[in-house]
């Protein structure tokens, strides 16, 4: 695979996947967007961030097979930022209809508004979110010595994460349904699997 045909593939993948979010979210407000409330807004974040995440272990593990490749331009830019502002957004349009609706603050008012049945799945939501933002801070300082030396620890948190997430959307996606689009979110989990195998071979096998 050349570069050129990688930027293609790159840019399609991650397009296709907002395109997808936004399609499944809007199907299911019947396109209706005026006058939405928080309570239906916030879903589309998070659809977006993990959707738009899987891109990253996909297109990742590509350029682990050949070596050659490099990231598109602005691709971790426009994608990095599109990530980190649906994730605050997913629990935080949550939090702030919560605390309006007088729900009180988090995580008790996740675990009102999803019942008690459902705690095991907001726990791991939250738990993936913690990862998650821990990375842009190991991210940012990730040429210190102690650091470099365990960023396999750092990239099998990221995989963990991905992993909580998908079941997190199993148990509490109201966009998955029993429908088609629960299998889509079934095969892309499935997907990230052979990327966590190249990405962590490659973080073991690979001196920092």
């Amino acid at each position: 695979m050349n570069q050129k045909r990688f930027n293609y593939l790159t840019w399609t993948v991650v397009s296709g996947s907002l395109a997808l979010s936004i399609f499944v979210w809007g199907d299911s407000v019947n396109w209706k967007i005026a006058g939405l409330s928080v309570y239906q807004w916030f879903p589309l974040f998070g659809l977006i961030a993990w959707t738009t995440m899987t891109t990253h272990f996909y297109t990742g593990s590509l350029r682990i097979l050949y070596k050659d490749l490099k990231r598109p331009k602005w691709f971790s830019e426009i994608t990095g930022n599109l990530v980190l502002g649906s994730l605050l957004l997913h629990p935080g349009l949550l939090t702030y209809a919560q605390i309006k609706n007088d729900q009180g603050t988090p995580p008790g008012s996740y675990y009102s508004y999803v019942g008690n049945s459902l705690k095991l799945a907001v726990i791991l939501g939250t738990i993936a979110l913690l990862i998650f933002l821990s990375f842009e801070v190991f991210e940012r300082i990730k040429n210190n010595a102690t650091i470099k030396k365990y960023w396999w620890a750092v990239s099998l948190s990221q995989s963990l994460a991905m992993t909580l997430i998908w079941v997190h959307g199993l148990r509490l996606g109201t966009h998955l349904g029993d429908g088609w689009f629960r299998v889509v979110w079934v095969l892309y989990g499935l997907a990230l699997i052979p990327s966590f195998y190249i990405i962590h071979k490659n973080d073991f096998t690979v001196k920092p």
